[in-house]
């Protein structure tokens, strides 16, 4: 879990960072780069919600064990 977060903090520092250069940069292309980001930010939301998933999962089974 300690590394999807890494992961997941890296990812967005990225995202930021990219988005920053692409409006200073490149105004032409800002616009690519935004859908790219917001692509990228709905792939972040699915992978929170699938970890999310497996937590409340992984609870239901242990339950069920018991």
């Amino acid at each position: 879990m300690r590394t999807f977060g890494a992961m997941a903090i890296g990812g967005l520092a990225g995202i930021v960072a990219l988005k920053l250069l692409a409006t200073m940069l490149l105004p032409l292309f800002g616009l690519v780069f935004g859908v790219v980001g917001m692509l990228l930010k709905i792939g972040l939301w699915v992978a929170v919600g699938y970890v999310v998933y497996t937590l409340i999962k992984g609870r239901r089974r242990e339950q069920a064990e018991a």
